[in-house]
């Protein structure tokens, strides 16, 4: 399952049949500050929020979807509700790479990118684990003794059931390039995320599902759409690339999903 969210015209018969889909960068929603120089906002009601009504006029029906798994437990932030790998019904384990570079003096750190959501260490007591430090990022990795560092501590060095965050007495310096590669488990199937936006941008174009008739979308929207149009920056545009890349622009029954992208 994923989240999702729409802003469709009020009367369906003013609308121009086109969505315009924006894919979510990190769970949130940019779309509107681009095109109708609106202020940002992850739940967009007021006047400022929705900008000067320029995608509105022209009549486009608004549309986003949750494809990552890992953004912030924030109930406004958009996400996928994806199912764990299994091997034979088995926990499946490999290893990951995590890198952080400290702009301030800090005592801990997550393994996941900026905020997002880390996959944690599988065996956190693990002595073989190691932490290096370089000046440079083609610099010599020198290891930080093991008893040095540990998981489980807030940036308060305080206990905490985290096994996703280091955490160092002495500090992590700025400007310092920290490694830590390790064993995960537990694999999120994240695939189900670009392969839910094309079945939710197929089903809005084209209605339920093979052999069945095609269902209104949502209350007062037309029957279908006759085009779809992606847009992302950053992250969102090289989910488009990938999204092309990978083929999943064709739906299950070899229907074009997005008509044109902007990346």
């Amino acid at each position: 399952s994923s989240d999702f969210y729409l802003l469709a015209p009020v009367e369906p018969s003013k609308g121009n049949g086109t969505l315009l889909f924006e894919v979510s960068n990190r769970g949130g929603k940019g779309m509107l500050g681009m095109f109708n120089l609106a202020t940002g906002s992850r739940d967009p009601k007021s006047e400022a929020e929705l900008g000067d009504g320029f995608l509105f006029q022209h009549g486009f029906t608004l549309a986003w979807l949750g494809w990552q798994f890992d953004v912030p437990k924030d109930p406004d932030l958009m996400r996928v509700y994806a199912p764990v790998a299994k091997q034979g019904g088995s926990p499946i384990r490999g290893l990951m790479r995590a890198e952080h570079i400290p702009e301030q003096r800090t005592l801990s750190f997550s393994l996941g990118d900026r905020t997002m959501i880390a996959y944690p260490v599988a065996t956190p007591n693990d002595s073989a684990l190691q932490l290096t430090v370089r000046d440079r990022r083609d610099g010599q990795r020198r290891t930080i003794p093991r008893e040095a560092w540990r998981f489980g501590r807030d940036e308060q060095g305080k206990p905490a059931e985290d096994r996703g965050r280091v955490f160092m007495a002495a500090g992590f310096e700025p400007g310092k390039i920290y490694e830590l590669v390790y064993t995960a488990q537990d694999p999120v199937l994240v695939g189900l995320g670009p392969a839910g936006v094309r079945d939710f941008i197929s089903f809005l174009k084209h209605g339920g599902l093979p052999g069945q008739d095609a269902a209104t979308p949502f209350e007062g929207a037309p029957r279908r759409f006759s085009q779809a149009l992606g847009f992302g920056v950053s992250q969102s545009g090289r989910f488009l690339r990938t999204f092309l890349y990978y083929g999943f622009n064709q739906d299950e029954e070899t229907r074009r999903v997005f008509d044109g992208v902007l990346v």
